[in-house]
């Protein structure tokens, strides 16, 4: 322990920050903060990929949901259903379903 911080111990003081950790924190920050950037550009820029895609098919898309909607909708309304069970319900019933891991 240095001087200071025996003082600061003896008065109860929590002994200031040093000049190194303000500067390691500091660049720690800035690092993250690239990193955050980065991260999020590049999840802008798929987003981006997909959103044309889906563009691009939307015509075959059309087609295609319209001619398998009338078959599906059963399905999809007892899917829906069971969706709206399951959310409405407590966390209990889940349990015992074994859709919750803990």
């Amino acid at each position: 322990m240095t001087p200071d911080d025996q003082l600061s111990a003896f008065l109860g003081e929590q002994p200031a920050a040093r000049r190194a950790d303000v500067m390691i924190a500091a660049v720690m920050q800035r690092i993250e903060r690239r990193a955050f950037v980065r991260r999020v550009a590049a999840a802008g820029g798929w987003a981006g990929v997909v959103g044309l895609i889906s563009w691009a098919c939307a015509p075959v898309l059309k087609d295609l949901v319209g001619a398998l909607a009338p078959g599906l909708a059963p399905a999809a309304a007892a899917l829906a259903l069971v969706a709206v069970t399951l959310l409405a319900s407590g966390p209990e019933v889940r349990r015992r379903l074994g859709l919750i891991l803990s």
